[in-house]
This record gives structure tokens, C-alpha cells and sequence, in this order.
């Protein structure tokens, strides 16, 4: 029983001298000085860095000219561009063997027919033809057409090469 006594008496000084403590002006300067070396975080990222505003028409060719090019003959750069727009299946002859092409659409004029066993092997077959002569994707738009019900997506792959 002393040994129980001995103990509560010493967690209860301990616990009093601890509020004690607390109550100190030299503990409460402590325990608000290490509220202040928290600093709130700040997120990281590109989007928290400064805006940097340009002048009005700075800031246009911003790409890196290629080796042997100055500062002139990048802002000199045209761009030609081009789209697979669709694709269609055609039937050839009366037989049941038929055949799918992606259309190319070449701005401001120009078509070109591609041809795959599906439409999938068509889309693929342009994007390989488009790929080897220097044309570069820039952007997919999806379509989705809700008006017939059937709510089949259809895409347009966009391009753009170095005139």
C-alpha cells in the first residue's frame, strides 16, 4: 500500500509541477516560439510560382531555334497542318470484301484516302504515313454524337509540320 501511496504522490507532483510549468511566462515564451518556427507550407509546384507578364506581342516563337538558325529565323517559322478527320468502309465489287479508309485532310486543300483492314489498321497506318514525312501531333479532339443514340466517339488527330 505504500508503494501504491508513494507512487500516485509522486505522478501527482509531477502532474502539478508540469501545469505549474506551463502557466511560467518562460514556458508559455517557449511553447509560442516553437509555434512560430512552423511555418505554414506553401504547395509546391508551377502553378505557385511569380506571373511573369510580357508586353503585349513578346513571347510569340517561343521554341528553341534549331542548330545554325538565329534568333530571326525562329520568328520567321511557318507551319503547315494537317488532320485525320474520318474514317468510312467501301465496299469493293459486289463481293463481301470491303475495305476501311482514314481520310487525311491536308489545310487549306487536299485530301488523301488510307486504307487498313479495320478501322483501327487505317487510323494506324495514317498515323505512320503522317510520322515519316515530319508531321508532329499536336492535339486530339473527340467527338461524341448523342444525337442518333448510338453515343459512338469519333476522333480527329491534329498535325503540324515545319513549311
Amino acid at each position: 500500500m505504500n508503494r501504491t501511496r508513494h507512487a500516485l504522490t509522486l505522478a501527482l507532483a509531477l502532474f502539478v509541477t508540469g501545469c505549474a510549468a506551463s502557466l511560467l511566462p518562460s514556458a508559455r515564451a517557449d511553447a509560442s516560439k516553437a509555434q512560430q518556427t512552423d511555418a505554414p507550407r506553401r504547395p509546391a509546384g508551377p502553378a505557385t510560382g511569380p506571373v511573369i507578364k510580357l508586353p503585349r506581342g513578346q513571347g510569340e516563337g517561343l521554341e528553341q531555334p534549331h542548330a545554325g538558325e538565329g534568333a530571326r529565323g525562329s520568328a520567321a517559322r511557318r507551319w503547315e497542318y494537317c488532320a485525320i478527320t474520318h474514317t468510312f468502309r467501301r465496299q469493293s465489287g459486289f463481293g463481301s470484301s470491303s475495305s476501311t479508309f482514314a481520310t487525311v485532310r491536308y489545310y487549306p486543300n487536299g485530301n488523301e484516302e488510307i486504307e487498313g483492314k479495320d478501322e483501327e489498321d487505317a487510323i494506324a497506318n495514317a498515323l505512320v504515313k503522317l510520322g515519316e514525312e515530319g508531321w508532329e501531333l499536336v492535339a486530339v479532339r473527340q467527338n461524341l454524337n448523342l444525337l442518333d443514340g448510338s453515343g459512338k466517339a469519333t476522333h480527329t488527330y491534329l498535325f503540324k509540320r515545319q513549311k
